[in-house]
């Protein structure tokens, strides 16, 4: 290979960005798939650009309102509100999809300039090695899940504040006096973007300490100085963040980290450290055969480590490719520090350190991956070398770009709504309930006509988790699938029991589940926490079940124990009183419906109570009168005001009770 002239560095990044473009030419008619419905639809912060939402963004963690995981990215979220709001983008995807590659692009240009730059430092690694190798990270398939996915935009920011800042930081070391401090500002700049972006880019540090020793180890003190004022530069921001985020994370729930997302939360400290070290081994395969993607790996795909084969063949693997770094410390330098590199930027999200909130991902080897990469390049071009063929270099390195673009192509496809998404993923990972959890969503979503398809994956997912103990389980799947056997007989017409017997099986260990995880999550704390509104669900389906079947007094019981767990659930109401009508107890009905009705203000309440009181409740027929916009209530009908006080006292409200003109001692008390 001969080098190029610089004049030619940047037609090269502009083909560079025309193979991205080209491998993810089908990436923008990609829908809100899997998370991004909660981060982009879900998220009220990024509907509006004003001060308020802009301080709720950077008071408050990356996943509220909607759940809590840790994690703190204010400047994410941001970039959201950014297309939302100001781009007008709204819950269309396509402009979320264009950012996400102009990000990439740039990032694509940066890892160009990274390589050429270091590549250069050997004669026998020249500038259009660096070409090939930017491009085989370019397209690579495993980036989709951070490009194509518009979530994975964390990724992309982090991305290229560690490339940006590092580049940076060499550009300091070449520099003096105010050019210096401008780098150096810069890199502080840089860092700050990225750690509040996402957390994994304080490894920024660690890069540049990598760089100096790898290169510069025989004059470590004459480097001292420029290693101390690039870390300094960096430590700032990252000390600011950590501020920050402990102060946010302090005034926020505590994070929960389910067993059945990353099962090494509930391992034991050696246990967990081997599976990672397993699971270390599958994204050291992905590198260099992206084939089976998946964008879920949760419980069981990835078993603990137990010694099996499988456990030992993934250790030995690992021990390998340790054993080669180190031997490349004295056989190359560059593509040792490009091998620690990769190491270093999945470090902080392996679960060696500390587990996180899953066990494996591919998002998290977005900037991994350029790295190990650059070592793919380098072992076919000195292979090449040996035999003298250096000929045949960029010819495989452009067949392997090839193969990998088109499989980005294939995979961007999979990531047009959560169907396909969980279609190409039960394919790839059949091991993770999540996946036929997903899948079971999705085709229920998609019409009453798929609810044998329905039930079918739904089973496989429990079948999946029926033998983890309740503490360790969710009640979410239990429940969803009692939903849906609630469908099945709703389909039948009524014509078998077996649908809603089996609905009252899942339900019942949906609250089995929901009890004893809360009750092993309160000992780990050392609390009582609250309760949250979703332990309701469990029995609101368990009181539906049982109505089907007939049952009265357990459907009042259970719906009943679900009103005091979500006294804000519309729907609990409803199934008092369905209870109540069952009973024949008219009265009770429409006084619960009231009851919901100023509990939650809801207008499908209302509706039920004026068709119940017109279905005959009323016996002297005074209690719906005409108004201007349809039936309403008539207050001055002493039956409804009966009804309407005896709602106010047990929703508590005594304002309404005033309103109302109830006897004082049908008022509940003022609080």
């Amino acid at each position: 290979m001969h080098r190029r002239r610089p004049s030619h560095y940047w037609l090269c990044g502009l083909a560079l960005i025309g193979l991205t473009l080209l491998a993810f030419s089908n990436s923008f008619s990609a829908g809100l798939a899997l998370d991004n419905q909660l981060l982009i639809a879900g998220d009220q912060r990024i509907q509006e650009a004003s001060a308020h939402n802009i301080n709720q963004i950077f008071q408050h963690t990356f996943w509220w309102p909607n759940g809590e995981a840790g994690i703190y990215r204010p400047l994410t979220t941001l970039s959201y509100l950014f297309n939302y709001a100001m781009l007008g983008n709204g819950t269309h995807p396509a402009g979320y999809h264009w950012i996400n590659f102009l990000l990439h692009a740039a990032n694509v240009l940066l890892v160009f300039a990274l390589f050429t730059r270091l590549f250069a430092r050997a004669a026998d690694h020249t500038f259009p090695l660096a070409l090939f190798a930017a491009a085989l990270w370019a397209v690579h398939p495993v980036l989709t899940e951070s490009v194509t996915n518009i979530v994975g935009r964390a990724d992309l920011l982090a991305g290229m504040a560690v490339l940006s800042g590092f580049l940076m930081y060499l550009k300091s070391t070449e520099a003096t006096g105010i050019r210096r401090m401008g780098w150096l500002v810069g890199l502080g700049i840089a860092t700050a973007a990225g750690v509040f972006s996402k957390e994994s880019a304080v490894v920024l540090p660690g890069v540049i300490v990598l760089y100096e020793l790898t290169f510069h180890f025989p004059e470590a003190r004459e480097r001292l100085r420029s290693m101390l004022l690039g870390c300094t530069a960096t430590i700032l921001p990252i000390a600011a963040m950590l501020l920050q985020r402990a102060l946010v994370l302090a005034a926020s729930p505590p994070a929960e980290f389910p067993f059945v997302d990353n099962p090494i939360t509930g391992a034991s400290f050696w246990i967990g450290r081997l599976t990672a070290i397993k699971v270390f081994s599958r994204y050291l395969w992905l590198a260099i055969w992206p084939i089976k993607l998946s964008a879920d790996y949760s419980y069981s795909e990835i078993p603990l480590a137990r010694g099996s084969f499988e456990d030992w063949a993934a250790w030995i693997a690992v021990a390998i490719c340790l054993g080669l770094v180190t031997w490349l410390w004295k056989r190359s330098r560059l593509a040792f520090f490009f091998a620690c590199f990769g190491f270093l930027n999945l470090l902080p999200a392996s679960n060696l350190l500390f587990p996180i909130g899953t066990i494996m991902a591919e998002r998290l080897l977005y900037l991994p991956l350029a790295g190990w990469l650059a070592c793919l390049a380098l072992a076919i071009d000195s292979a090449a070398g040996r035999i003298r063929q250096v000929r045949l270099v960029p010819v495989l390195l452009g067949l392997i770009a090839i193969g990998f673009g088109i499989r980005t192509w294939v995979r961007n496809l999979d990531w047009r709504d959560d169907l396909t998404m969980a279609s190409a993923s039960v394919r790839t990972s059949p091991g993770s309930f999540k996946v036929h959890r997903l899948l079971a969503a999705s085709l229920f979503q998609a019409g009453p006509e798929n609810i044998d398809r329905v039930i079918v994956e739904a089973n496989k997912s429990l079948a999946i988790l029926e033998f983890l103990p309740d503490e360790l389980d969710v009640p979410n799947p239990w429940t969803q699938a009692a939903t849906y056997y609630l469908a099945k007989g709703e389909s039948l017409r009524g014509a078998s029991a077996e649908p809603y017997q089996q609905a009252v099986r899942l339900a019942l260990r949906s609250i089995a589940i929901e009890e004893a995880s809360r009750a092993a999550r309160d000992r780990k704390q050392g609390m009582k926490a609250s309760i949250p509104p979703i332990a309701a669900e469990g029995h609101r389906i368990l009181a539906s079940a049982y109505l089907r079947l007939g049952n009265a007094s357990q459907a009042l019981t259970a719906a009943t124990q679900a009103q005091k767990l979500d006294p804000a659930n519309v729907d609990v109401y409803g199934e008092i009183a369905d209870a109540y009508l069952a009973q024949s107890r008219g009265e009770d009905a429409a006084i619960t419906l009231a009851q919901g009705m100023f509990a939650t203000s809801s207008g499908l309440l209302r509706e039920d109570l004026l068709k119940l009181y017109q279905s005959g409740v009323d016996a002297k027929g005074c209690a719906v009168v005409a108004g201007p916009r349809g039936p309403a209530l008539n207050p001055s009908c002493d039956i409804v005001r009966r009804d309407l006080c005896a709602a106010a006292v047990q929703a508590q409200r005594p304002d309404l009770a005033g309103q109302l003109h109830c006897p004082p001692a049908a008022r509940p008390a003022a609080r």
